[in-house]
């Protein structure tokens, strides 16, 4: 209590401008006592308007005072000075430089704990006692610690900024009020600020609205990523696996043709060595048989001549003769040359386009719809389609999976699942059907199917067959299926329509690029029943 009455005391002396002790009081006419310095600055600040008043009970005075210092006053502050306990405060209770400092102490700042409005100062614990006690001060507007009260002063005027001018849309003071926007729509920036944050607060939830959808959108775009880099790492995968087996086989056809060409040269070789071997055993015999000759013709003896004369020599012929048998080195030239136009038709298919295509969409895992021959190997990518009931008038079926005509009325559905990745359906049907894949934003009305760059269309009636897609009408010849099946792989931008039956018929191939998740939709006139199928 004692320290209670002693800080009452204290404010009974506190200058109601700095809102501390009073240094070198002075006494206005009107009773009230302020600090010299801070009564002569608050007229200073008035000058420009010509009006001098207490800032407490308002009297105006015609002229500036002259208030000199009031001595009684000044001794008694003295004393209270003198007397009045100092106690330390801990650290914590200094600003620091994220904090707002209370703008009436001196040296070293306590953090601000408040901001008056009306005064636009910011106070310590110590020096908002009086906005507590006193009882013109009980009024004035305390906000939480602000640090821009300057952005709350006229800088005309040096006046608080209390009122909105919606006309201008800038906040203004009372004298600009009765000045330059006198006849503005005007009021309090209190009241605007209320209204402005309604209207902020549809703004924030369109914002984070909006932040949800983009965030969404960004983790489709991170499946789609991993999507194709887990596709491309596969495609790489088996295009190193197709391209060592077809290395593996080259290699083994090289050794085939190497053991046969070997085998060819050997067997060459063989018959050469053969009829060399006879002819030089005749050669050495018809060697022997012309020295026994060469002596007899030098014998000088007519009857040892005679004796001797061979009178029935005969020269032997060796049976086969050394010829070229041109069939073998044909053979080795054939060889060649069938190596030869096999090295340029691997070359040739090596570098079209088409054939790297097709090594591209093998390895993973999705043959390109030219090998696509059977059902079964399209079922393998089946997805459970089922109709989003918003999206139609007509009956569905049990379980989403089919709808049926509302009175023989002529209706459209669209699916509720979206589609990205690799999908396969089949739609089963009577009468006519309009089958459509496209993006959500596009038009699911019968019109608008395959009329824009957004959908494509499969049209069937019962003597026709047409693709449709942004207007553009292509004619597909052949007896119209019953049931159709839907290949979609939506990474590489290939969508195919098939006829399934006894055989697996490509109808139509789209080659794309999807920027959009997709759907599937369907068209009907003149149905029992529609029903969709993975």
């Amino acid at each position: 209590m004692a320290q209670q009455k002693s800080l009452l005391d204290r404010d009974r002396y506190c200058c109601s401008i700095c809102l501390d002790l009073l240094g070198n009081p002075g006494t206005l006419a009107c009773g009230h006592s302020y600090c010299l310095d801070c009564i002569r600055q608050h007229w200073d600040n008035q000058a420009l308007q010509g009006v001098y008043s207490c800032p407490q009970c308002r009297q105006t005075f015609k002229t500036r005072p002259d208030v000199a210092k009031t001595t009684v006053l000044a001794d008694v502050m003295e004393d209270l000075k003198g007397t009045q306990l100092q106690d330390t405060p801990p650290d914590h209770c200094y600003a620091g430089p994220e904090d707002v400092g209370c703008d009436v102490c001196t040296g070293r700042k306590m953090k601000a704990i408040k901001t008056c409005l009306v005064c636009q100062v910011s106070y310590c614990e110590e020096h908002l006692q009086s906005h507590y006690l006193v009882a013109g001060l009980k009024r004035h507007k305390l906000v939480e610690p602000a640090a821009d009260l300057q952005d709350n002063i006229c800088p005309r005027h040096n006046e608080v900024m209390n009122i909105f001018c919606r006309q201008d849309r800038q906040a203004i003071c009372h004298l600009c009020f009765l000045d330059e926007h006198r006849s503005h729509d005007t009021v309090s920036a209190e009241a605007e600020r209320n209204e402005r944050q309604k209207e902020l607060s549809g703004y924030q939830r369109a914002t984070r609205a909006r932040v949800k959808e983009v965030e969404q959108d960004l983790e489709v775009l991170q499946q789609e990523m991993d999507s194709i880099n887990r596709f491309a790492d596969e495609a790489v995968r088996h295009a190193d696996e197709m391209f060592v087996d077809l290395i593996r086989s080259v290699e083994r056809r090289r050794s085939e043709v190497t053991a046969e060409t070997r085998t060819e040269q050997e067997a060459g070789l063989k018959r050469v060595r053969d009829l060399r071997k006879s002819l030089e055993q005749e050669l050495v015999q018809m060697k022997g048989s012309g020295a026994d000759l060469d002596r007899l013709s030098q014998t000088q003896s007519h009857i040892t001549f005679l004796q001797k004369y061979p009178w029935n020599y005969s020269i032997r012929r060796s049976t086969a003769r050394p010829t070229r048998d041109v069939r073998t080195t044909q053979r080795f030239n054939n060889g060649t040359v069938a190596l030869a136009e096999m090295k340029d038709k691997l070359a040739l298919f090596l570098e079209d386009d088409s054939a790297q295509l097709s090594l591209a969409e093998a390895p993973v895992e999705v043959l390109p719809s030219e090998q696509l021959h059977t059902r079964a190997q399209l079922l393998t990518y089946s997805c459970e389609l089922s109709i989003d009931p918003s999206t139609t008038r007509l009956l569905l079926t049990p379980g989403d999976r089919g709808v049926t005509q509302r009175g023989g009325t002529a209706g459209g559905c669209r699916s509720k699942e979206s589609l990205t990745g690799r999908h396969y359906w089949e739609v089963k049907w009577k009468g006519f059907v309009t089958i459509n894949v496209g993006y959500k934003d596009s038009s699911w009305d019968h019109q608008g199917f395959g009329k824009d760059s957004q959908s494509w269309a499969l049209i069937i009636q019962p003597n026709t067959v047409q693709f449709q897609h942004d207007r553009i009408p292509i004619r597909i010849l052949g007896p119209p299926p019953s049931r159709v099946g839907v290949y979609l792989d939506y990474s590489s931008g290939t969508l195919c329509f098939y006829s399934i039956s006894d055989t697996m018929t490509l109808l139509h191939k789209v080659k794309t690029t999807f920027t959009k998740p997709l759907y599937a939709g369907l068209w009907l006139d003149g149905l029992w029943l529609v029903e969709l199928k993975g």
